[in-house]
């Protein structure tokens, strides 16, 4: 009998140990519950972080940090934190829009360059055509994906998908949007994330024209070496009727001059002006071991116009 009443004493606190290992083991299993397998998921568990926050915070960190609580399997990729602090402009938009191309089929990209965050902007993900997700701040920074077209663009409420616990007023980056990314990385649907919306923000990128011969654009980014890129495209340039070997008359601001068109750098001398369509397929400008920027005086947004000389 003595036995038996131990046994008895003992069994409901056996089933409390059971119960609580049981609890910790779905505390460490649960962000990975929400992680379906790729077979599963529309997503291939490729995330991508464009922002302008630098890197000698404490942000991107932060940010997987809470990735890869949420989806451990997670693969990370920096695409650059060094968008100028602030610039929601069209270099922005562009260097972010030439590099996405370029990412696979279920990729999904955190892009924060976020001066109103904490206002009552919206955050947000676009869903596009060639299943791609973008999640950020409802600002014009996803222009060029909206326009070419999407599937859905969401509006985040679901508080399931944030950080839980307090959230910031200042890094969304961190509380919305990169958890939001993670579980939609993970296999968790974009259309769970919140409502439905038609009416995102879209920023007026400027459109190169061709009139009269005489294709005319603007600066749209400068990169390292100081090459201007343009947003004269290569559909522009071909309907044109330019080619390689052409002579161009280039004007840059109020600076013209005689510059050829060539397929890179080494086909002029060193120091001399050349053009070229870019790998982003557009027409640029630059200096062979030199900076077009310093030659021609240009910033993001100077007036380009290019013609066949005679």
């Amino acid at each position: 009998m003595g036995a038996e009443r131990r046994r008895a004493r003992l069994a409901p606190q056996g089933l409390r140990v059971t119960v609580l290992l049981l609890v910790a083991a779905l505390a460490v299993v649960g962000p990975l519950a929400a992680a379906r397998s790729p077979a599963q998921r529309d997503t291939n568990g490729i995330m991508v972080f464009y922002t302008d926050w630098g890197t000698s915070d404490f942000y991107v960190g932060a940010v997987k940090g809470v990735a890869l609580s949420i989806f451990p399997e997670a693969t990370l990729v920096d695409l650059t934190h060094d968008v100028p602090p602030f610039e929601l402009g069209p270099d922005a938009i562009e260097i972010l829009r030439a590099a996405a191309r370029e990412f696979p089929s279920g990729t999904v990209f955190v892009a924060v360059v976020d001066p109103g965050v904490g206002t009552e902007r919206r955050p947000i993900v676009v869903h596009t055509e060639d299943d791609k997700f973008f999640v950020g701040p409802d600002n014009g920074l996803f222009t060029p994906f909206i326009l070419e077209g999407v599937k859905g663009i969401y509006y985040i409420t679901n508080e399931s998908f944030m950080r839980p616990g307090p959230r910031s007023h200042t890094f969304h980056g961190r509380d919305i949007f990169t958890p939001t990314a993670a579980h939609i990385a993970a296999g968790r649907s974009v259309t769970q994330v919140g409502p439905e919306i038609d009416d995102p923000v879209l920023l007026d990128m400027g459109v190169a024209t061709l009139e009269d011969g005489v294709l005319v654009g603007e600066v749209l980014v400068i990169d390292q070496y100081g090459n201007l890129g343009s947003n004269i495209y290569r559909d522009l340039i071909d309907e044109a009727g330019l080619s390689v070997g052409d002579t161009l008359r280039v004007t840059v601001g109020e600076t013209t001059d005689l510059v050829p068109l060539v397929y890179t750098y080494g086909d002029v001398p060193v120091d001399d002006d050349l053009v070229y369509i870019s790998s982003r397929d557009a027409l640029s400008i630059a200096v062979n071991w030199g900076s077009a920027k310093e030659r021609w005086g240009a910033e993001v947004g100077t007036v380009i116009r290019v013609e066949k000389a005679e």
